[in-house]
Protein backbone atom coordinates (compact mmCIF):
# COMPACT_ATOMS: atom_id res chain seq x y z
CA UNK A 1 0.00 0.00 0.00
CA UNK A 2 1.49 3.54 -1.29
CA UNK A 3 1.47 6.61 1.28
CA UNK A 4 -1.41 7.85 -0.43
CA UNK A 5 -3.56 5.01 0.02
CA UNK A 6 -2.60 4.65 3.78
CA UNK A 7 -3.72 8.28 4.01
CA UNK A 8 -6.77 7.80 2.47
CA UNK A 9 -7.70 4.28 4.25
CA UNK A 10 -6.87 6.56 7.60
CA UNK A 11 -9.23 9.33 6.72
CA UNK A 12 -12.12 7.59 7.46
CA UNK A 13 -11.46 6.17 10.71
CA UNK A 14 -10.08 9.58 11.90
CA UNK A 15 -13.31 10.92 10.94
CA UNK A 16 -15.11 8.19 12.63
CA UNK A 17 -13.32 9.05 16.12
CA UNK A 18 -14.10 12.52 15.82
CA UNK A 19 -17.54 12.00 15.17
CA UNK A 20 -17.82 9.24 17.76
CA UNK A 21 -16.52 12.12 20.57
CA UNK A 22 -18.83 14.73 19.50
CA UNK A 23 -21.75 12.31 19.80
CA UNK A 24 -20.49 11.28 23.64
CA UNK A 25 -20.21 14.65 24.48
CA UNK A 26 -23.42 15.94 23.43
CA UNK A 27 -24.85 13.03 24.80
CA UNK A 28 -23.25 14.04 28.27
CA UNK A 29 -24.59 17.37 28.03
CA UNK A 30 -28.23 16.26 26.83
CA UNK A 31 -27.89 13.37 30.54
CA UNK A 32 -26.58 16.49 32.62
CA UNK A 33 -29.17 19.12 31.77
CA UNK A 34 -31.91 16.32 31.72
CA UNK A 35 -30.86 15.18 35.07
CA UNK A 36 -31.27 18.69 36.88
CA UNK A 37 -35.02 19.25 35.57
CA UNK A 38 -35.70 15.78 36.28
CA UNK A 39 -34.43 15.94 39.83
CA UNK A 40 -35.94 19.44 40.03
CA UNK A 41 -39.25 18.36 38.62
CA UNK A 42 -39.64 15.41 38.60
CA UNK A 43 -39.65 12.51 35.44
CA UNK A 44 -43.07 13.13 34.46
CA UNK A 45 -43.09 16.78 34.54
CA UNK A 46 -39.62 17.45 32.26
CA UNK A 47 -40.63 17.20 28.22
CA UNK A 48 -38.19 17.03 25.57
CA UNK A 49 -39.20 20.79 25.01
CA UNK A 50 -38.02 21.57 28.70
CA UNK A 51 -34.12 19.69 28.02
CA UNK A 52 -33.59 21.33 24.42
CA UNK A 53 -34.71 24.58 26.20
CA UNK A 54 -32.35 24.35 29.40
CA UNK A 55 -29.53 23.22 26.38
CA UNK A 56 -30.71 25.95 23.69
CA UNK A 57 -30.75 22.99 21.12
CA UNK A 58 -34.07 22.31 19.26
CA UNK A 59 -35.82 19.04 19.78
CA UNK A 60 -34.42 17.84 16.67
CA UNK A 61 -31.16 17.42 17.67
CA UNK A 62 -32.07 15.93 20.92
CA UNK A 63 -34.03 13.15 19.71
CA UNK A 64 -30.75 12.91 16.66
CA UNK A 65 -28.72 11.74 19.79
CA UNK A 66 -31.39 10.35 22.10
CA UNK A 67 -34.10 8.14 20.65
CA UNK A 68 -37.11 9.35 23.29
CA UNK A 69 -37.85 10.55 27.12
CA UNK A 70 -37.16 7.31 28.32
CA UNK A 71 -33.67 6.23 26.92
CA UNK A 72 -32.41 9.52 28.43
CA UNK A 73 -33.70 8.31 32.05
CA UNK A 74 -32.36 4.58 31.23
CA UNK A 75 -29.18 6.10 30.31
CA UNK A 76 -28.61 8.27 33.07
CA UNK A 77 -29.42 4.67 35.66
CA UNK A 78 -26.74 3.29 33.28
CA UNK A 79 -24.37 5.62 34.43
CA UNK A 80 -24.97 6.05 38.04
CA UNK A 81 -25.09 2.66 38.13
CA UNK A 82 -21.39 2.19 36.79
CA UNK A 83 -20.13 4.78 38.73
CA UNK A 84 -20.68 3.18 42.08
CA UNK A 85 -20.10 -0.11 40.85
CA UNK A 86 -16.48 1.54 39.59
CA UNK A 87 -15.80 3.37 42.73
CA UNK A 88 -16.86 -0.45 44.87
CA UNK A 89 -14.76 -2.07 43.08
CA UNK A 90 -11.57 0.49 43.34
CA UNK A 91 -12.58 0.06 47.08
CA UNK A 92 -12.56 -3.84 47.34
CA UNK A 93 -9.15 -4.16 45.38
CA UNK A 94 -7.59 -1.43 47.62
CA UNK A 95 -5.56 -3.60 49.59
CA UNK A 96 -6.29 -2.78 52.99
CA UNK A 97 -7.72 -4.20 56.12
CA UNK A 98 -11.60 -5.15 56.16
CA UNK A 99 -12.14 -2.03 58.05
CA UNK A 100 -10.54 0.26 55.86
CA UNK A 101 -12.30 -0.82 52.98
CA UNK A 102 -15.63 -0.52 54.45
CA UNK A 103 -14.59 2.92 55.37
CA UNK A 104 -13.88 3.55 51.60
CA UNK A 105 -16.98 2.33 50.38
CA UNK A 106 -19.07 4.30 52.86
CA UNK A 107 -16.54 7.56 51.69
CA UNK A 108 -17.22 6.55 48.27
CA UNK A 109 -21.05 6.19 48.46
CA UNK A 110 -22.12 9.15 50.56
CA UNK A 111 -19.31 11.40 48.23
CA UNK A 112 -21.46 10.16 44.87
CA UNK A 113 -24.50 10.65 46.84
CA UNK A 114 -23.17 14.65 47.59
CA UNK A 115 -21.68 15.32 44.65
CA UNK A 116 -24.18 14.29 42.38
CA UNK A 117 -27.34 15.00 44.08
CA UNK A 118 -29.37 14.82 41.05
CA UNK A 119 -28.35 11.23 40.59
CA UNK A 120 -29.69 10.43 43.60
CA UNK A 121 -32.38 12.17 43.90
CA UNK A 122 -33.63 10.11 40.30
CA UNK A 123 -32.22 6.77 41.54
CA UNK A 124 -33.64 6.86 44.47
CA UNK A 125 -36.91 8.48 43.21
CA UNK A 126 -37.74 7.78 39.62
CA UNK A 127 -36.99 3.48 39.23
CA UNK A 128 -40.50 3.32 39.02
CA UNK A 129 -40.71 5.26 35.43
CA UNK A 130 -38.19 2.40 33.76
CA UNK A 131 -39.79 0.01 31.75
CA UNK A 132 -39.85 -3.36 33.42
CA UNK A 133 -36.84 -5.09 31.76
CA UNK A 134 -35.31 -1.73 32.39
CA UNK A 135 -36.17 -2.02 36.16
CA UNK A 136 -35.35 -5.98 36.11
CA UNK A 137 -31.27 -5.01 35.19
CA UNK A 138 -31.58 -2.02 37.63
CA UNK A 139 -32.76 -3.97 40.88
CA UNK A 140 -30.19 -6.65 39.59
CA UNK A 141 -26.89 -3.99 39.88
CA UNK A 142 -28.41 -3.10 43.11
CA UNK A 143 -28.21 -6.16 44.63
CA UNK A 144 -25.14 -7.10 43.48
CA UNK A 145 -23.80 -4.07 44.66
CA UNK A 146 -25.02 -4.61 48.25
CA UNK A 147 -23.99 -8.07 47.86
CA UNK A 148 -20.14 -7.33 47.37
CA UNK A 149 -20.78 -5.02 50.72
CA UNK A 150 -22.63 -7.71 52.52
CA UNK A 151 -19.68 -10.35 51.79
CA UNK A 152 -17.28 -7.94 52.89
CA UNK A 153 -18.97 -7.36 56.23
CA UNK A 154 -19.08 -10.99 56.75
CA UNK A 155 -15.65 -10.91 56.52
CA UNK A 156 -15.64 -8.91 58.92
CA UNK A 157 -17.79 -10.67 61.36
CA UNK A 158 -15.82 -13.75 60.51
CA UNK A 159 -12.56 -11.53 61.66
CA UNK A 160 -14.00 -10.39 64.85
CA UNK A 161 -13.67 -7.08 64.00
CA UNK A 162 -17.85 -6.11 62.99
CA UNK A 163 -20.60 -6.52 65.86
CA UNK A 164 -22.27 -10.01 64.25
CA UNK A 165 -25.33 -8.80 62.52
CA UNK A 166 -26.87 -9.63 59.99
CA UNK A 167 -25.05 -8.42 56.69
CA UNK A 168 -28.01 -7.51 54.91
CA UNK A 169 -29.77 -5.36 57.79
CA UNK A 170 -26.01 -3.84 59.12
CA UNK A 171 -24.99 -2.51 54.93
CA UNK A 172 -28.86 -1.74 54.70
CA UNK A 173 -28.21 1.03 57.43
CA UNK A 174 -24.58 1.94 56.18
CA UNK A 175 -25.91 2.36 52.80
CA UNK A 176 -29.44 3.66 53.68
CA UNK A 177 -27.63 6.61 56.18
CA UNK A 178 -25.18 7.41 52.92
CA UNK A 179 -28.06 7.59 50.27
CA UNK A 180 -29.87 10.18 52.87
CA UNK A 181 -27.55 12.73 52.24
CA UNK A 182 -29.06 13.85 48.91
CA UNK A 183 -32.10 15.39 51.36
CA UNK A 184 -30.11 17.49 53.21
CA UNK A 185 -26.67 18.20 51.87
CA UNK A 186 -26.17 21.65 50.19
CA UNK A 187 -22.54 22.75 48.18
CA UNK A 188 -21.86 25.74 50.16
CA UNK A 189 -22.83 24.99 53.74
CA UNK A 190 -20.55 25.09 56.70
CA UNK A 191 -18.76 21.59 55.68
CA UNK A 192 -18.22 20.29 52.70
CA UNK A 193 -18.95 16.99 50.73
CA UNK A 194 -15.49 15.48 51.58
CA UNK A 195 -15.63 16.23 55.24
CA UNK A 196 -19.00 14.83 55.39
CA UNK A 197 -17.93 11.63 53.83
CA UNK A 198 -15.29 11.26 55.78
CA UNK A 199 -17.37 11.94 59.26
CA UNK A 200 -19.65 9.04 57.94
CA UNK A 201 -17.10 6.93 57.54
CA UNK A 202 -15.69 7.44 60.97
CA UNK A 203 -19.45 7.25 62.54
CA UNK A 204 -20.52 4.78 60.58
CA UNK A 205 -17.48 2.11 60.91
CA UNK A 206 -17.67 3.24 64.56
CA UNK A 207 -21.21 1.63 64.73
CA UNK A 208 -20.28 -1.79 63.55
CA UNK A 209 -16.66 -2.22 64.96
CA UNK A 210 -16.96 -4.78 68.50
CA UNK A 211 -15.47 -2.48 70.76
CA UNK A 212 -12.14 -3.81 72.63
Amino acid sequence: MDMESQKSSAKPSIRDKIKQQKTELIQEEILEAASRLIAARGFRAVTVDDISAEMGFTKSIIYYYMKSKNEILWRIFEKIDVTYAQGLEEALQSGGSTTDVLASIVKMHSLNVMQHQSWATIYNRDENELIDDQHAIVTANRRKYNKQIQDLYSRGVTEGVFRDTPPFIAVSCLIGACNWAYTWFKPGLKHTAEEVASAFADQLILGVLIKK
